[in-house]
């Protein structure tokens, strides 16, 4: 009796190491499916200065010239990063 709880926690524990992906909570999946997947995010860039802006940033959206586009398709027209702070995107 006195090994049942470690013997009935280590039982427990091998069952869900076997368990397939589709079994896994949401988490899980979403957080494997990341590491594989191209992040990519959204920036403003002020035509005007040629400067663009992350999101949640002060001039996200609201400098007089500008439009949307991913960072990587901003670095690349030669934009440059709003007080040098890049967004985190996977620019290659």
């Amino acid at each position: 009796m006195r090994y049942a709880r470690l013997l009935a926690t280590a039982l427990f524990g091998m069952l869900l190491c076997a368990l397939p992906a589709s079994y896994l909570p949401a988490p899980v999946v979403r957080a494997a499916q990341a590491k594989t997947e191209k992040k990519e995010v959204r920036v403003w860039v002020n035509t005007t200065s040629r400067v663009y802006h992350c999101p949640g940033t002060r001039w996200y959206g609201k400098t007089k010239h500008g439009k949307y586009m991913t960072e990587c398709d901003a670095i690349k027209d030669g934009n440059r990063a709003a007080y040098g702070k890049a967004c985190g995107s996977d620019c290659k």
